[in-house]
């Protein structure tokens, strides 16, 4: 068994491969991590308190809410609550290996020790990805500006709420079952900003966005083999690497950030005071994907270039399919919340369309 350990700061795409390649691979948090998560759980502890001031999503609602203070008695039955106005989506449900990355990314997030949520909530996150329990997430539901319904469904398996499901050993079963089945406890209970800080952020759009990267590095050798058949690379091929090399660049660092509201902050004189900002939006990651499926679909030009014989039939028609993954999307901004925050990259769209772009050259490649 390989065990690897997550600190918030350090975990990269080459280790999310190794950990996706090896099953035999066990997650756990690091102790330095536990340690920044405790104090700052320690602060938000206080600020449950009599007396203690008000902080948004702390000790108050949420949305229209946000200026009515919940009492600490209520907060556990609160908490238990929020989810649901939130767990909304149509659609299949997304493959369970990207849900299943999005949990190991989520953990890593709230390892930083910056969202004040308790070591314990970690591990249990990272108990649920080690027995591979992937929450049933539907694929609509997210303009990329916090992926809150995507992964407010990952909150209920986590909790092991009423109405959820997750998928086990190939099973789409009740989560509560599936964790059962698996060895875990079927229920844990969520405390005071442990629901907010799971569901503000867009981690699902970087758990596909991860993946779509992984597989298309799997296939970069032979997509380089083929267009190389019978000389160099062709010119346009320099342009590609570099978006390639930006593209790593932008999803290595989007894997090791805090992306919750509010963060906490340790003062000079002691304590933590707790600071808002947009930090859900992924406006970067959109505009890395909308790139890269630009760059696969003209190396998916190249690939059917190279296709002959009777292949050349359905090498075009997959061709054309991943020409229309290339229509950007993250320049198509519009209102969703009323102007408040709103600007809106739709970049879980754009990572989709590169999932599936990566998927339909994987079968260019083979033709």
């Amino acid at each position: 068994m390989s065990l690897y350990y997550i600190d918030g700061n350090s975990l990269t795409l080459d280790m999310i491969g190794r950990i996706t390649a090896d099953k035999e691979a066990r997650v756990a948090l690091s102790e330095e991590a536990s340690a920044r998560c405790r104090a700052t759980r320690a602060q938000i502890d206080r600020w449950m308190e009599k007396d203690a001031p008000v902080v948004y999503g702390v000790n108050t609602g949420l949305g229209n809410l946000k200026d009515v203070v919940v009492p600490p008695e209520k907060h556990i039955e609160w908490n238990k609550t929020l989810p649901y106005p939130h767990a909304a989506g149509m659609g299949e449900y997304l493959p369970p290996e990207v849900t299943l990355t999005s949990l190991l990314l989520r953990a890593n997030v709230l390892a930083r020790g910056y969202s004040g949520v308790r070591p314990e909530l970690i591990e249990r996150i990272l108990s649920i990805y080690n027995a591979k329990v992937a929450p049933a997430v539907h694929s609509e539901g997210s303009t990329g500006l916090s992926d809150l319904g995507p992964l407010a469904q990952n909150v209920m398996t986590v909790a092991g709420l009423d109405e959820a499901k997750a998928y086990y050993r190939g099973n789409l079963l009740p989560s509560r079952e599936a964790l059962r089945l698996a060895g875990l406890a079927e229920s844990f209970t969520l405390e005071c900003k442990e629901v907010l800080a799971q569901m503000n952020g867009s981690t699902m759009t970087q758990a596909i966005a991860v993946l779509a990267f992984l597989r298309f590095e799997e296939l970069s050798a032979g997509i380089e083999a083929r267009l190389s058949s019978g000389g160099e690379l062709p010119e346009f091929y320099e342009g590609c690497r570099e978006v390639i090399g930006f593209t790593k660049g932008v999803l290595n660092r989007e894997n090791n950030i805090s992306c919750d509201n509010p963060l906490l902050f340790e003062l000079p004189e002691g304590g933590y005071e707790a600071v808002m900002g947009c930090n859900c939006s992924n406006t970067q990651v959109g505009y890395a994907m909308d790139m890269m499926n630009t760059v696969i679909a003209e190396l998916a030009n190249g690939l059917h270039e190279k296709t002959g014989g009777l292949a050349k039939s359905e090498a075009r028609h997959l061709l054309n399919k991943i020409k229309t993954c290339a229509m950007q999307v993250s320049a198509d901004s519009i209102p969703t919340k009323g102007g408040q925050e709103d600007h809106v990259e739709f970049s879980f769209t754009a990572a989709r369309k590169f999932y599936y772009a990566v998927e339909l050259t994987g079968k260019l490649l083979a033709l």
